[in-house]
């Protein structure tokens, strides 16, 4: 799959090329780039914090709490981040769960109706016979 410029892709070309790919492969790839994002942005809190902690050792006031209410500032970003992430994961599981119960209301239509052409099967087959008894009879 190759990466377009925004200008150079007008929509079609990127619905077409996901319309290929499998719909569980796409929400494990979302779900993964999802976690990755997180952790990056666990990065980012733990570097933005130890640079305010080394510009005021750098300004020479090292005052404890500015570098504790930045990290805990941080802290509820990142949890914040973090509940949005479980609010769409619960989200694609009910949409999952969903389309679950759909395939599984098919999949009752299609037993019945298997059950239904099974037993016609059989009546036919048990009106040949009974032919070929006749014919057999008359001949």
């Amino acid at each position: 799959m190759t990466v377009n410029n925004p200008s150079q892709d007008d929509g079609s070309g990127s619905e077409e090329r996901l319309a290929d790919i499998p719909r569980n492969r796409l929400i494990e790839e979302v779900i993964s780039r999802w976690n990755d994002i997180i952790r990056l942005e666990g990065d980012v809190a733990a570097l933005r914090r130890r640079l305010r902690e080394a510009e005021l050792l750098a300004q020479g006031t090292v005052d404890h709490e500015r570098p504790l209410q930045g990290e805990l500032e941080e802290n509820l970003r990142v949890a914040g981040t973090r509940i949005a992430q479980l609010e769409r994961q619960l989200e694609n599981e009910r949409v999952r769960r969903e389309a679950g119960e759909v395939d599984s209301g098919r999949m009752e239509n299609l037993q019945e109706e298997n059950a239904r052409l099974l037993r016609n099967e059989e009546d036919l087959l048990l009106l040949v016979l009974d032919m070929e008894t006749q014919i057999d009879r008359l001949a």
